[in-house]
């Protein structure tokens, strides 16, 4: 009987137990109680003249949602997080569980904040996820923000969207770089080249712990997903995968661009541009020479041991303007010396070969005055040719006493 009474209290203690011991649900973390800063204010403390590495002494809370992971490989000991004023690099002395799509909160005391003199890009710099680092939560997965790749190269464009996670539509690899591996074997990173529609180059940077390192690249045209990243003035993309794009188009097409050169490749034809020579062996070439803009422009001269008399065209490839609303021609231009002025020419039956074989009318646009001084164009408007086969040339003459030299560069046909 003692027995049973000693039984029936140890169930009796333990269902009390039980009881009062009732799992509390769990709580969301305490919200600080230190300042937390955007990234906006940290690119604002970071930019001065002068060295602007600043050591956080007190908490100081960053809050962000994860753009990269490690899941792919591609990225190791380093994060990248966006808020709704901007995104920026995390460096990370270990590789926490975080993925694309976490919200996570940083207590910045005892790290250093700033651009990094080789990258250029704003930094949050060895942080200790252990004693630095939460995860708040599962938020709504990061929608990439588009890259215009009609202002890729306007000053401070580029820079403007570093760190974040970008798409670019119309893009495609330089022809050197395609069917070949992202990594080669026995690398440990690779650059491989890409381009724009318009000719703006972008490398893609791949490390050979990605998973995709062994697969070949594409040789189409299409869109791409990654971190817009930077080396110096070069211009970087690192992706989380390959499955992030589509690159199934044999043409570099962008709605509302039906044209663009800008010469960023160092090729006169490429993007299906030629040259004809009528007479004469003079060619239209690239140049760097006088540093416009800090990049490569086309170039015709027919001064080589004296005045050559010359006649040369450099032709765009075909056009679509049949279902444009209202396109416009642009262009830079520049020259000096004296001798015949470069012409514009617009074609809508031109195919191949001696411009001759075509009907060739003349457009009007603003001269450059001379001394190399690069002008615009103005917007030339084609709407009296919105059809399909149109194409525009560039018609240069020269002759035996004389002959200016002609620059061009920044060539667009799109919507206005």
């Amino acid at each position: 009987m003692k027995k049973n009474i000693v039984n029936l209290f140890l169930l009796l203690s333990l269902f009390l137990g039980i009881v009062s011991c009732k799992r509390k649900g769990e709580m969301p973390p305490v919200k600080p109680k230190a300042p937390s800063l955007t990234i906006a204010e940290l690119k604002a403390i970071a930019s001065c003249t002068n060295s602007c590495q600043k050591v956080f002494t007190t908490d100081t809370y960053l809050s962000g949602v994860v753009l990269a992971d490690n899941a792919a490989g591609n990225f190791y000991k380093e994060t990248f997080i966006r808020d709704a004023t901007g995104a920026i690099h995390l460096t990370l002395k270990t590789a926490p569980p975080i993925f694309v799509g976490d919200s996570i909160r940083v207590n910045m005391k005892g790290l250093s904040i700033g651009y990094n003199t080789t990258t250029l890009m704003l930094e949050l710099d060895s942080i200790d996820p252990d004693r630095s680092m939460i995860i708040l939560g599962k938020g709504v997965y990061p929608q990439p923000k588009v890259m215009d790749v009609n202002l890729i190269s306007s000053p401070g464009y580029y820079s403007s969207l570093l760190n974040d996670l970008v798409v670019i539509n119309g893009i495609g690899f330089a022809p050197a770089d395609t069917n070949q591996l992202y990594v080669p074997i026995n690398s440990t990173t690779s650059n491989r080249q890409m381009f724009t529609c318009g000719g703006d180059a972008i490398t893609l940077r791949t490390n050979s712990y990605a998973t995709f390192s062994g697969q070949k690249i594409p040789g189409k045209f299409g869109n791409i997903i990654g971190i817009a990243t930077g080396y110096g003035s070069t211009k970087q993309l690192v992706i989380r995968n390959t499955t992030e794009w589509s690159m199934k188009s044999p043409n570099c097409i962008i709605p509302g661009l039906y044209l663009k050169k800008n010469f960023n490749d160092n090729s006169i034809t490429s993007g299906g541009w030629s040259m004809q020579k009528v007479s004469g062996n003079i060619n239209w070439t690239t140049s760097t020479l006088g540093s416009w803009a800090n990049k490569p422009y086309g170039q015709i001269t027919n001064f080589v041991s004296g005045n050559q008399a010359c006649e040369t065209w450099l032709i765009s490839p075909p056009m679509d303007l049949s279902g444009a609303t209202n396109p416009v021609l642009s262009f830079q231009n520049a020259c000096n010396y004296s001798g015949p002025v470069l012409e514009l020419m617009i074609s809508t039956n031109y195919t191949s070969g001696s411009p001759s074989t075509a009907t060739w009318a003349p457009l009007t646009f603003t001269l450059s005055s001379g001394g190399f001084a690069f002008v615009s164009s103005g917007n030339i408007s084609l709407n009296a040719y919105k059809t399909t086969g149109v194409t525009i040339a560039y018609k240069y003459t020269g002759t035996s006493t004389s002959g200016k030299t002609w620059e061009v560069d920044d060539i667009s046909v799109i919507e206005n």
